[in-house]
């Protein structure tokens, strides 16, 4: 990469010697510029394989290839590289083609202008070093919303550690009395089991066949119907603890490859790792239809319902009428999820700024006002789109629009 401070490297290939010496002289005072010259583009060819190059100057007619076939190699190897072609003005209009179709970056016309030249070679290395300016800033980004999304799931996750550790001791403490129960029935199976051993070792004599009815009468008097009813209790309770750790896994990994995720589970996660909050008098409506799958990232999709319904349940908090509702759709090849509320609605000077960072509704403290504007980044990051629709005192409504995998 070209920088302030370090060198361009320049290659010149040209089948005439005495081009590539102009060319030399050129740039032989140029001290950022490492420049190196040959004759033959199967020589620049391998100098490209091993060298990372910035600028490629190439002459149009050489005998070995001509210099579009020369740079259409070399772009397989250096696809950063700008390239310069050297042409005569009959052959304008192919290379105007090739500017076109991306191969090439510019032409300097033969029988060149030496400034003409140094000019244009400059122009080049500096849209390269822009150009890589730019993908590292781009790529410095990236990798800084990528680890905003990871601090925000991790403070989604702090905000509900509470409510989702109520859920896990709901589901734990049945859980671990009905196992109690079981162990109790356990222990007299292994009695009757032993009683039954008992038995056939003494030749089924008198006293040990009593002794083995007796523990048999014993179970017999026991309900069934306890035993089934522990049995459900227990199923029930793995159940629910195996939903919180699904919801919790959903937000909580990292999962870098896309992957076709089901919206809808996505929503009951959410619900489960919520249910807490919708247990405190605000009234959960919920229509699920069925749909396709979305190609997604299914961690990031689950913190934007988790933030969706989250907001929701913080918007109808000491409301009189304390509702959300959920509704998920598909129509035109999209996926759709929306979360309404009835809260106090969005003030319209702050509903157009609403996905912007920092810009939140909630009081000081509340919040940092980053959510929106991850959930806004993460579905645009999808090839889908969010929006908003609300009125002072009528709620307000989310919408999500999520293409669906093919």
């Amino acid at each position: 990469m070209a920088t302030t401070g370090t060198s361009y490297k320049l290659l010149a290939v040209d089948d005439e010697p005495m081009a590539l010496r102009m060319i030399e002289r050129v740039f032989s005072a140029e001290r950022d510029v490492d420049l190196r010259l040959v004759t033959s583009p199967a020589e620049a060819l391998e100098i490209a394989e091993h060298q990372d190059l910035d600028v490629v100057i190439s002459d149009q007619r050489m005998p070995e290839m001509t210099g579009l076939a020369f740079l259409a190699q070399l772009r397989t190897c250096r696809p950063r590289a700008h390239l310069i072609l050297l042409t005569a003005y009959p052959e304008l209009e192919v290379v105007l083609h090739a500017i076109n179709s991306g191969l090439v970056y510019r032409f300097v016309l033969k029988p060149w202008d030496l400034d003409d030249m140094r000019v244009s070679i400059r122009r080049a290395m500096e849209a390269k070093r822009l150009a890589d300016d730019h993908e590292r800033l781009t790529a410095q980004l990236s990798a800084q919303f990528e680890e905003l999304v990871r601090a925000e799931r991790l403070a989604t996750i702090g905000r509900l550690s509470a409510g989702v550790g109520h859920e896990l001791a709901n589901a734990a403490t049945p859980l671990l009395a009905n196992v109690e129960l079981l162990a109790d029935e356990v222990a007299r199976l292994r009695e009757l089991f032993r009683k039954a051993a008992q038995a056939v070792d003494s030749a089924f004599k008198r006293e040990s066949l009593d002794q083995l009815a007796s523990v048999t009468r014993a179970l017999q008097a026991r309900k069934s119907d306890a035993l089934d009813e522990t049995l459900v209790a227990v199923r029930a309770a793995g159940s629910q603890l195996q939903l919180l750790l699904q919801g919790l896994k959903r937000v909580g990994r990292d999962a870098p490859e896309p992957v076709p995720c089901d919206l809808n589970q996505a929503v009951l996660s959410s619900v489960t790792l919520l249910g807490h909050r919708f247990k405190s008098g605000i009234r959960l409506e919920r229509d699920l239809s069925a749909l396709p799958a979305v190609l997604g990232r299914g961690s990031e999709i689950a913190q934007v319902v988790l933030n969706l319904l989250g907001n929701a349940a913080d918007a109808v908090e000491g409301k009189r009428v304390r509702t959300v509702r959920v509704r998920t759709w598909e129509a035109a090849g999209r996926v759709h999820l929306e979360v309404s509320d009835t809260g106090p609605g969005i003030d319209p000077a702050i509903r157009t700024r609403l996905f912007e960072p920092f810009v939140s509704t909630k009081e000081v403290g509340r919040g940092a006002g980053l959510g929106l504007s991850i959930c806004k980044q993460i579905v645009e990051a999808h090839g889908g789109s969010i929006s908003v629709e609300s009125e002072p005192g009528n709620g307000a409504r989310f919408t999500v629009a999520l293409p669906a995998a093919a």
